[in-house]
């Protein structure tokens, strides 16, 4: 008995190890995998981010640009933010405005940028992050330093409950722009800010924001500007912003297209010379207010073709020059406007220079330089994948009397592109811009010989004939 008892057990035993094997070839159920879905609430490209309810979409584009006489992108070598256009790699030239006759002719520049949009929805309204960067190489980074690559920043920004914090474009400006370049008529400018945007419904917006002064300064000068080994340049007197530019605009957007007004209080800041005009450390300052208005409407033109529109901007500055463009670029400022050719003796120059600056020195006191701009576009659509703008723009900047022998100065620009598409989201496009300085003084030569120096450069008149050519693919 006791000997089947064994038996048994030892049976079941040797059943329940099969059982226990065959259980363990079973195969076992998968956790359930977690596709990414479709977000159509932000429009198309976004998807919702696995395990959240955050909508992300990425694009971007690459790109290849040749600039005839201009610098990135498509600014025109004719002011102090297109200095690359002067330079050389070698060390024999000065620098901007001065050119000679072998003064590079051409860059070209390759350009890789990536952003991403990030959505969530909240009890608040949407949460929006928003990144673009990326890198390019130019053919010309600098004087002794023909080629190279460099890290590219375009934007960086929070949205909130109406809040804005971070680097985007400009209260200030639409952002409205046709043309490959940037005008030189007109604010197109990118900053930091904090903002905030009241809707009030039918499109209509108010916003009132805080931006970085840093982007709008464009100098005080002090004495008569004079050649040095980097150029042409005045003594720039500028004291550092102890307030940020205070800027607000009302907005409307409708089917027909879009209308704006701005306006914006620029503090500016000067170290007050002693007598003599040396300077020190420490030094006290003054500093007053500079203001801008600004008015921009696009219409918006499909009776004539799909995509069709007309867009027209004015603005009126004092004491802010910045804010009537001048610069040619979204992310610099200009100080000077003009082109010098160099001859064989240090003081045979001829062409154009013109300072720019916020407030310039009279003798006794800073006083604010004012001007006004006005410009234009027109994009027209000839078939869908083919498209031409037109750009006519005009600039003028008064100077309050002083002895430095600085003039007021007008600049006027008109500009062409044809872009053609051949796919989509490739951009195959030729622009030529024509641009002039002229002012209320002959081009003069003050001091300095055929082997000394000149000690003030100073009016004219000349131009330029720039463009170049784009290929883009945005994804």
């Amino acid at each position: 008995m006791k000997m089947v008892k064994s038996l048994l057990l030892g049976s079941a035993a040797g059943l329940a190890a099969v059982a226990g094997a065959q259980a363990a070839d079973l195969p076992v159920k998968a956790k359930a995998v977690e596709y990414v879905k479709v977000c159509s609430a932000y429009g198309a490209g976004y998807y919702y981010v696995p395990g959240t309810d955050t909508c992300l979409k990425l694009g971007g584009y690459a790109r290849f640009d040749t600039y005839i006489n201009a610098v990135g992108t498509f600014n025109p070598a004719i002011s102090s933010a297109g200095a690359t256009a002067f330079n050389a790699p070698g060390n024999g030239v000065a620098g901007y405005p001065l050119s000679t006759s072998d003064t590079p002719d051409y860059m070209t520049r390759a350009r890789g940028v990536v952003d991403v949009d990030a959505r969530t929805a909240t009890d608040y309204g949407v949460l929006r992050s928003y990144v673009r960067f990326g890198g390019q190489w130019d053919s010309q980074a600098s004087a002794g330093s023909p080629a190279g690559g460099s890290l590219y920043f375009e934007r960086a920004f929070i949205q909130f409950a109406g809040f804005t914090f971070g680097y985007t474009q400009s209260f200030f400006d639409t952002g409205i722009n046709y043309m490959l370049t940037t005008p030189y008529a007109g604010s197109n400018t990118w900053t930091s800010a904090i903002a905030y945007t009241a809707q009030f419904g039918n499109g209509f917006s108010a916003t009132i924001a805080l931006e970085d002064a840093a982007n709008r300064i464009t100098g005080i000068q002090f004495a008569a500007a004079s050649v040095t080994t980097g150029g042409i340049s005045y003594s720039n007197y500028q004291d550092g912003q102890s307030v940020p530019d205070i800027v607000a605009n009302l907005r409307l957007d409708q089917a027909w297209g879009t209308a704006m007004l701005s306006g914006a209080l620029h503090q500016v800041a000067a170290l007050t010379p002693t007598i003599g005009g040396a300077t020190y450390v420490g030094e006290t300052s003054s500093d007053s207010w500079g203001w801008a208005l600004g008015g921009s409407v696009e219409f918006k033109l499909p009776m004539l073709a799909p995509g069709d529109s007309l867009y027209i901007q004015a603005n009126y500055a004092d004491g802010a020059l910045n804010y009537l463009g001048l610069s040619g670029t979204a992310q610099g400022r200009a100080t000077g406007l003009g082109i010098v050719d160099v001859g064989t003796q240090l003081n045979a120059l001829s062409g154009a220079y013109y300072p720019l600056a916020d407030a310039i020195w009279t003798g006794t006191g800073f006083s604010k330089e004012s001007g006004w701009s006005i410009q234009g576009q027109f994009r027209h659509y000839w078939v869908p994948n083919l498209r031409s703008a037109i750009y006519g723009g005009y600039v003028s900047v008064e100077v309050p009397a002083n002895t430095l022998n600085a003039y007021d100065v007008n600049m006027w620009q008109v500009g062409l592109n044809t872009i053609w598409s051949p796919v989509k989201n490739l951009d195959l496009g030729l622009e030529v811009v024509y641009s002039k300085v002229d002012g209320g003084a002959p081009f003069t030569v003050t001091g300095g010989t055929a082997t000394t120096i000149p000690t003030a450069v100073y009016g004219g008149s000349t131009d330029v004939w720039s463009g170049g050519f784009r290929a883009q693919r945005s994804f």
